[in-house]
């Protein structure tokens, strides 16, 4: 009987440890959500806090409009709808884990509003407004920016020109969301720093915390199934831009941090799409359009020219 309690007690604590350690990298409940304005004292984003709230105060100040969506398992999902111009192209805007329309939106949103784009600023789940408290690093987030470029084409037409961009997450989950099948009016991808897939970015961030790999993954991915209810091997960026036969702009900082300036020069030699490589001197992760807002403006304007 003793052996019995023993081993139940153990069989318990395993169980709420390994559900702790799903809460602590998987969940995001509303509570633990950052307000735009209380930008993180970390080194990807202390110095540039006085432009990042300038560039907010332009957000506020310029009319938008909330709009929402429903996603495939039931979420209300939120975005800002900024008209800057009357048909002029519209850029969707996807940030990163655990960022926001704002700080990751810096670059696309100045860019749209100095050139007259539209664009649409959105709270990718279990972020900001949006419903949900799990974060599945692009495996469901895919199938939202899906959703939100068919939002885009019902309501502004199937002649509107769309362009899907992200920073970090939403990056990948822009990229691995071409696979799902996309309106005909997305005419290109942007993508800035995103990861090759779920489960690439997850090991590279264990090897990068010097703690054990191989048993560490196959827990977290274990967790992720029996506790989440999604797959982290189910989607693959690197395969996804393989299948691309839109145009893609992939801009990564040179001294990213978070992820390797490698991945992104893996999924540029994987797509056999028309692309482009822009690579920013001195930036680190999901800040390269503070870093030097004049090249990345430069790249992004002309590609958007480009193919439209």
């Amino acid at each position: 009987m003793k052996v019995l309690v023993t081993a139940v007690f153990l069989l318990l604590l395993i169980s709420v440890s390994m559900y702790g350690l799903y809460r602590v990298v998987f969940c995001h409940p509303l509570r633990r959500r950052p307000n735009v304005r209380c930008i993180p004292d970390s080194n990807l984003y202390r110095a540039y806090k006085d432009r990042m709230l300038e560039c907010l105060e332009d957000m506020e100040k310029t009319p938008c409009e909330e709009v929402s969506i429903l996603s495939m398992d039931g979420l209300r999902l939120y975005g800002k709808l900024y008209q800057m111009k009357k048909g002029a192209p519209l850029l969707i805007s996807f940030h990163g884990f655990h960022g926001t329309y704002a700080w990751d939106g810096y670059g696309f949103f100045k860019l749209c509003k100095k050139n007259g784009f539209n664009i649409l600023m959105v709270d990718e789940r279990a972020h900001g407004k949006s419903e949900g408290n799990v974060i599945t690093f692009g495996v469901m987030e895919r199938y939202d920016c899906k959703l939100w470029a068919e939002y885009a084409r019902k309501r502004f037409g199937k002649d509107t020109d769309i362009f899907l961009a992200g920073v970090s997450m939403g990056a990948a989950s822009v990229m691995m969301s071409y696979e799902l099948g996309l309106p005909g009016n997305v005419k290109a991808i942007i993508e800035d720093c995103g990861y090759s897939e779920p489960a690439a970015i997850i090991k590279e961030t264990i090897r990068a915390m010097k703690l054990p790999v191989k048993p560490l993954y196959q827990l977290l991915k274990f967790c992720a199934r029996f506790f989440g209810h999604f797959d982290l091997e189910a989607a693959d960026a690197v395969r996804a831009v393989r299948q691309l036969t839109i145009p893609i702009l992939f801009i990564h900082g040179a001294k990213d941090s978070v992820v390797p300036p490698s991945m992104g020069a893996e999924l540029y030699e994987a797509c056999k799409a028309k692309k482009e490589y822009v690579l920013i001197a001195g930036a680190d992760h999901a800040n390269s359009a503070m870093t030097d807002y004049e090249t990345y403006e430069k790249a992004v304007l002309r590609f958007i020219v480009q193919n439209f």
